[in-house]
């Protein structure tokens, strides 16, 4: 293998191959970089670089510190969202920075770098001077700058021989073992040998020729992983005056790294980064059959893959300690009166200027507004904290609506008993306890769409009937929210036009 790359000189063909068109925001954010003269290149992964400008992966970009100010601005301009992360919080001169896709959806993540720290999964304990090196000699594929192999080839070896003397990177290396393999063919491929040495000597002079190469050689062969240790620490001795810590500073604060990741990740397969803005309840309101449940797994499938991101029920909160035995006797005062269910008797009272309210329904009505504002307020907490919230529903500031306040004042004042009427007061009280969300999404169908969704429902229990639906969507009392942006949405258009849309309005509260 040595021999195969020593023999490849002067042969050296840049970039991959472009099969593909970048997103167009992608191509938005690159085209004004070079518009204003800001010097960069995407420097990790370049072998499948097609992955990057399609949004597949993040796009690794490292920029030149006196630029960075104006890729803020450009940032800013085409909507982009800076995040923040566990691990960011311990690497400055690293960025993330989120962006929509508006003509596909696509959520984008720019991995911004002023400076490359490495090493250590945790930490990224080494400030090597990588930066210098990948500016110093860049081309262009057509859409992007790149360095030259001669150039990824060095970073790629002492990135690849540090992470050789700690445990839980070799594990990681393990298990990338097929991607790495196919990154060191690609870099062999036409690599000049005489120009990477060059560089190697220019740039890190610590790093002897010998060991390099054959670091080089142990990577592509996977030689014994004793061997790679051993030279692992050859070259992290060589390099020892770029750490970023002491030995036991660096243990103590990996430590305590991996301690906020895993209590954030526990149990879970959520993304933790969060906007620097913070978080944002997002309610999804509209009657039955609106397609609220389909929209907000798309939502969430989309923020969720770089975002920590949670789905909450206002509409079916779960029951809390205080009403987890009253509600153990709700489904048999229901089979017992049916003409006392919650449905009915708002349908009813909905045509009545002085209803009356059975007493088992004003306590049902209380408990729920408990179980809400339980709920909802543990959610507002979440996203004051950084967390994105999607509510199914949500209580509105219109008494009389679906999923707030049942009583009206004058119905409150009108009852004779003094036991329903002090409850009233108190579900009105409990939810004027309740905190606004930060941004509604208002959807509407027509009622013979929703009629006809209807039908479709396949899932046992799901489907309501007719009667129902038609209810629903005839409410008199409808939604509205006067302390929060609401934009409305038809479902009525086909579902991939309709995420788009739902996608381009988040983006722009978010």
């Amino acid at each position: 293998m040595l021999d195969k790359v020593l023999d490849t000189t002067n042969l050296e063909s840049g970039a991959a191959e472009l099969t593909v068109t970048p997103l167009k925001k992608i191509a938005d954010v690159l085209d004004a970089m070079r518009e204003r003269g800001i010097k960069y290149c995407h420097w990790k992964s370049n072998y499948h670089i097609e992955y990057a400008i399609t949004a597949r992966e993040d796009v690794d970009i490292l920029i030149e510190e006196q630029g960075f100010p104006e890729f803020v601005k450009i940032m800013a301009d085409l909507g982009f969202r800076q995040a923040d992360s566990v691990t960011n919080r311990e690497q400055p001169g690293v960025y993330h920075f989120l962006g929509n896709d508006e003509e596909s959806g696509s959520l984008i993540n720019f991995h911004t770098y002023t400076r490359i720290l490495t090493g250590d999964h945790f930490m990224k304990s080494w400030a090597l001077p990588f930066g210098p090196l990948l500016l110093s000699e860049r081309h262009s594929n057509g859409v992007i700058d790149l360095p030259p192999k001669s150039t990824e080839v060095i970073v790629y070896v002492i990135r690849n021989m540090i992470k050789q003397t700690t445990l839980f990177d070799l594990l990681l290396l393990a298990r990338a073992g097929k991607a790495t393999s196919e990154e060191y063919e690609w870099l062999l491929d036409g690599l000049d040998m005489d120009d990477t040495l060059a560089k190697l000597a220019t740039y890190f002079p610590e790093v002897s020729p010998d060991d390099f190469q054959r670091a080089l050689v142990l990577v592509g062969e996977n030689g014994s992983l004793v061997e790679k240790v051993r030279l692992g620490f050859r070259f992290r001795n060589s390099l020892k005056k770029y750490r970023r810590y002491g030995q036991f500073n660096q243990t103590v604060r990996s430590f305590l790294s991996a301690g906020q990741m895993a209590l954030k990740k526990f149990g879970r397969k959520e993304k933790h980064m969060t906007f620097l803005s913070g978080g944002k309840i997002i309610a999804l309101v509209g009657p039955q059959a609106t397609g609220k449940s389909t929209i907000a797994t798309a939502i969430k499938s989309w923020l969720g893959q770089e975002l920590s991101i949670a789905y909450i029920h206002s509409g079916k909160p779960p029951v809390t300690w205080v009403t987890f035995i009253p509600g153990l006797l709700i489904p048999v005062a229901r089979s017992l009166l049916p003409g006392q269910r919650s449905v009915a008797v708002e349908i009813k009272a909905e045509d009545e200027e002085s209803p009356k309210y059975p007493l088992i329904f004003v306590i049902r009505k209380v408990m729920l507004a408990y179980d809400r504002r339980a709920l909802l307020r543990k959610a507002f907490q979440a996203s004051r904290n950084g967390k994105i919230i999607l509510s199914d529903r949500y209580p509105s500031d219109v008494v009389g609506a679906i999923d707030g306040a049942t009583f009206q004042d004058e119905h409150i004042e009108q009852e004779k008993s003094s036991l329903k009427r002090w409850l009233m007061k108190a579900e009105r009280r409990i939810y004027d306890d309740i905190c606004p969300p930060d941004f509604v999404l208002q959807l509407t169908v027509s009622v013979e769409k929703a009629i006809e969704r209807n039908k479709n429902r396949v899932k046992t229990g799901f489907q309501q009937s007719t009667e129902y639906v038609k209810a629903r969507h005839g409410q008199k009392r409808l939604p509205h929210f006067n302390r929060c942006p609401v934009v409305t949405i038809s479902t009525d258009d086909e579902l991939e036009q309709t995420i788009l849309t739902v996608k381009r309005e988040v983006w722009k509260h978010l």
